[in-house]
């Protein structure tokens, strides 16, 4: 049992300082600009989170095919 932990101790570790490493977030910006307080406004007439949700739901099918494209050449199913 001793083993696990000290493997989980070592994940635990590593993870931390991977995400000590990512920068703070983009989004902070925004809060404190002047944009800050028309933002509701802008998000009644330009809905943003319908596009990004679009947007990101595009970018995860074409990821899919392209691994799926990548996958069937390994195996020689396509060319």
């Amino acid at each position: 049992m001793d083993i696990f932990n000290s493997i989980a101790n070592v994940l635990k570790s590593a993870l931390s300082w991977v995400c000590a490493l990512l920068p703070d977030s983009p989004f902070q910006a925004i809060d404190n600009s002047a944009v800050a307080q028309y933002l509701p406004y802008i998000n009644w007439f330009i809905p943003f989170d319908f596009v990004v949700t679009t947007l990101s739901l595009w970018l995860v099918a074409i990821g899919v095919y392209y691994a799926y494209s990548v996958i069937l050449r390994w195996v020689k199913a396509i060319e």
